[in-house]
């Protein structure tokens, strides 16, 4: 048995499970969960023994974890009822929402640039098409390859190091990490107790400031690398390695200037202020039968991130839809809400979950012609990683 089709096996055939589950749960018998149940047990099956191609069991278990979440939302409601709230909805909220979310990348796209300093002077413009095309990437492709293309479609544009630039992609990440703690941090102590959000609190404050402390010992004890891979490594290997490790390291110069330091904190306080705004003229387009609470708009920030850290369908499908909805549960608990407030949420998943990535996959989609990319770009940018130094 290969062991890369093993764990995604096992988990398939536990999807068969759940939705043979569901399938026996009163009232009515659904036959979407029965033929769910039948696919994913065939495609678990099949990957155990080595019948189906690796490919294939991850592109079963993307769209089960999928469809498990969009269960969480959409079973056991009328949805008759969501249409309803969908028809009802005031879509004229969703212009000032899309307005945010393009300052959004507004102030992301400057940020990037102040990253890039230490490397090199990047215009606006070359600096937005990349991001917007690793947006697209990370929302259409696996395992967040968005990033690499990312790094890829600028270096090529500028001559830069690719490495260099991955290297503020994860800079970037890790600012992008310790913000959505801050915020949940935030929203915990004025106005939501709930467990589960400490408990992801405190195990993502583990992991980020573990990445901090990794990229610590990066800049300050790099020597010890060097020796690390030149006494074990293979020396036509050691060489490329430690080019790759330089020009990774270049794009981390930045943590050294307090200057451009501040410059990225201020760009980055901005890139998030304009997130949950957005979401909140968003949820404005509907009626819950009462008036939605600031707590919403602000705890959908690290509960949506957390969603789309989640393998799945293509776009984040189903685990924004969850994140939504658990959101939305929480903030609005003990509040006198409408009768049809679970299908009102329901239909606010759908439209908030637009409203964020259509504006980010337009421009992506657009600047993936502009720039001329080919699906040769993409295997090369998505091949990055392994082989390119410089």
């Amino acid at each position: 048995m290969k062991r890369a089709n093993l764990g995604p096996s096992l988990i398939l055939i536990g999807l068969a499970a759940f939705f043979g589950f569901r399938y026996f749960q009163p009232p009515v018998q659904s036959t979407p969960h029965l033929i769910f149940a039948i696919l994913f047990a065939g495609s678990g099956l099949l990957g155990l023994i080595n019948l189906l191609p690796r490919r294939w069991v991850n592109i079963a278990l993307n769209v089960g974890i999928s469809l498990f979440f969009l269960d969480f939302v959409f079973a056991e409601i009328d949805l008759r009822e969501v249409g309803a709230a969908l028809a009802e909805a005031n879509y004229l909220m969703l212009i000032p929402s899309t307005i945010f979310v393009i300052l959004h990348m507004y102030f992301r796209t400057l940020r990037w640039q102040w990253l890039l300093k230490p490397l090199g002077e990047v215009s606006f413009w070359p600096a937005f098409r990349g991001l917007v095309i690793g947006i697209t990437g990370n929302a259409l492709l696996p395992a967040r390859a968005g990033e690499f293309i990312r790094a890829y479609v600028l270096g090529r544009r500028t001559g830069l190091s690719k490495s260099g630039i991955f290297a503020t992609q994860v800079v970037e990440r890790i600012f992008d990490g310790l913000t959505v703690l801050l915020v949940l941090l935030a929203v915990i102590i004025w106005g939501v107790q709930d467990e589960v959000l400490k408990t992801a609190g405190i195990i993502g404050g583990i992991f980020y400031v573990g990445a901090m402390a990794a990229l610590f010992l990066f800049m300050t004890k790099r020597h010890w690398i060097d020796a690390i891979i030149n006494k074990f490594v293979p020396q036509k290997w050691a060489e490329p390695v430690v080019g790759l490790l330089d020009g990774f390291g270049s794009g981390l110069a930045v943590l050294k200037n307090p200057g451009q330091l501040a410059m990225v904190t201020l760009w980055n306080m901005l890139t998030w202020v304009m997130i949950p705004i957005s979401f909140w003229f968003a949820l404005q387009a509907f009626d819950f039968g009462v008036a939605v609470p600031w707590q919403a708009a602000v705890l959908m920030l690290p509960m949506m991130a957390l969603g789309l850290t989640i393998p799945g369908a293509p776009g984040g499908v189903g685990a924004v839809q969850a994140a939504v909805k658990l959101t939305l549960d929480i903030t609005f608990a003990g509040l006198a809400v409408g009768p049809n407030f679970v299908e009102t949420v329901a239909a606010a998943t759908i439209v908030i979950h637009a409203s964020q990535f259509v504006p980010e996959i337009i421009p992506g989609i657009a600047s993936f012609f502009y720039e001329g990319l080919t699906p040769g770009d993409i295997s090369a940018g998505r091949s990055m990683a392994s082989g390119e130094a410089g």
